[in-house]
């Protein structure tokens, strides 16, 4: 094959134009892996930041009204103010419980229960800010996830988380219109590239992404099979994990 030259110079060859070409798509690869990654680590501060939020909301709801979003308060909050409409306020959504904090004077923007989600086809929007006529909160403007305990009395009651070492809330679990059981609960391995984050009664905010464990059968789940390992024991050493709900939002 005959090179042809201009000015002294010679032109690239095929080969040569292949291996940048190569090289440049390689470059690029890393470069959009390394650009998605620090998307993610940026929406993962975010969720961590309102999770801290949220617990700040629940505290002051606590200190209004005696506990955290339950059951009881709901009975409480319909009777002392019918004429209020955020939606409903008990269910199998962590929506439901938290729409309680907009009775009291804990909170009035929906706009700490965002982080960025998107797995099995749902993700999460903006708030919208509206609030009135049951649109507090509606599917998808809620992220956070819910912790309560099964009734003492009644099992199908929920009641609130009392202690300072328990969860109050997950971000993110795998959705689902059934509670979770404290002894196995199933993360959103996609949103946070394999990272969860779990709030505290005492507002700390844990990283559990050295306790999951990846499902065999779906890349996109993870499960703590071992409720022990975040809820802890009693003093006498019993595992009372299977006593506590996990609500997941309504997405």
């Amino acid at each position: 094959m005959k090179v042809s030259y201009k000015n002294g110079k010679r032109g690239f060859t095929l080969i040569e134009l292949m291996v940048v070409i190569a090289i440049l798509a390689s470059m690029a690869v890393i470069g959009g892996n390394a650009y998605l990654s620090h998307m993610k680590d940026g929406d993962r501060q975010v969720a961590q930041s309102n999770l801290q939020s949220v617990h700040k909301i629940l505290g002051q709801f606590k200190t209004d009204y005696g506990s955290y979003p339950c059951d009881n308060t709901a009975e409480q909050l319909q009777e002392e103010k019918p004429d209020l409409n955020f939606g409903e306020l008990t269910g199998e959504f962590s929506n439901c419980y938290y729409r309680q904090v907009f009775y009291s004077s804990a909170n009035d923007s929906e706009k700490p229960f965002f982080a960025k989600l998107a797995v099995a086809g749902k993700a999460t929007k903006e708030a919208d800010e509206r609030l009135a006529n049951g649109s507090a909160l509606a599917r998808g403007e809620n992220a956070m996830s819910y912790v309560l305990r099964k009734g003492s009395d009644d099992p199908n009651r929920k009641e609130p988380v009392g202690k300072n070492n328990v969860p109050l809330a997950f971000c993110s679990i795998y959705p689902t219109d059934t509670p979770y059981s404290g002894e196995n609960i199933v993360f959103d391995m996609s949103s946070y590239d394999g990272q969860a984050l779990v709030l505290f009664g005492d507002g700390s905010v844990k990283n559990l992404k050295d306790v999951l464990e990846e499902d065999e059968t779906d890349e996109a789940k993870g499960t703590i099979q071992k409720g022990k390992d975040i809820f802890p024991a009693t003093k006498r050493g019993r595992d009372v994990a299977g006593d506590y709900l996990i609500l997941a939002p309504e997405l």
